[in-house]
């Protein structure tokens, strides 16, 4: 599966540059994508798109065979050959995309990641781990999936454990 998900991310990634959109992998590939290596198998691509552009990235996903299945409280859930893709938008806040409610510097423009050397825009790491914070809030992490707790320890591995202290306070005090 996860080449499928690699062709597929690149194929994205391609046509957005063409359309001078930027959008970043977030979730478990971009996890992957900042360590420069495949660390586990992927249901989904989660990917953050600009928000004032959201009619022009579905038109995108339709011409190449998607379509939304959900609209979600934060995006959209999207099917493109048959794999998920969990879309978010992010907002322009004067000299930066930034996704709601989420630590500054949440969309780099620059390409920060990297899988089979394809270069790709990532969520920071800090944005990344907000989603499993959120995540933590709905679900205990006793019953997570060993993906998820795989997937959260390399990224505290990554932030260390008093950064990723201070982040939960910043997120259990909004």
């Amino acid at each position: 599966m996860n080449k499928f998900h690699l062709k597929l991310i690149s194929e994205l990634v391609a046509a957005t540059e063409q359309l001078d959109m930027p959008i970043w992998i977030g979730g478990g590939w971009a996890i992957d994508a900042r360590l420069g290596r495949v660390t586990r198998p992927h249901d989904d691509i989660d990917i953050t798109f600009p928000a004032e552009r959201k009619d022009e990235f579905i038109g995108l996903l339709e011409s190449m065979g998607g379509r939304v299945t959900e609209e979600t409280d934060y995006g959209f859930l999207a099917q493109l050959r048959g794999i998920l893709l969990d879309c978010e938008p992010a907002h322009w806040v004067g000299n930066a995309y930034e996704v709601e409610d989420t630590p500054q510097g949440s969309c780099p423009m620059a390409f920060e990641g990297q899988i089979e050397g394809m270069l790709i825009r990532c969520n920071s790491w800090e944005a990344i781990l907000w989603d499993y914070f959120y995540f933590a809030d709905e679900l205990p992490q006793a019953q997570w999936p060993a993906k998820h707790i795989h997937s959260y320890a390399l990224v505290c591995s990554v932030l260390g454990v008093e950064h990723v202290q201070r982040l939960r306070a910043t997120f259990d005090s909004k």
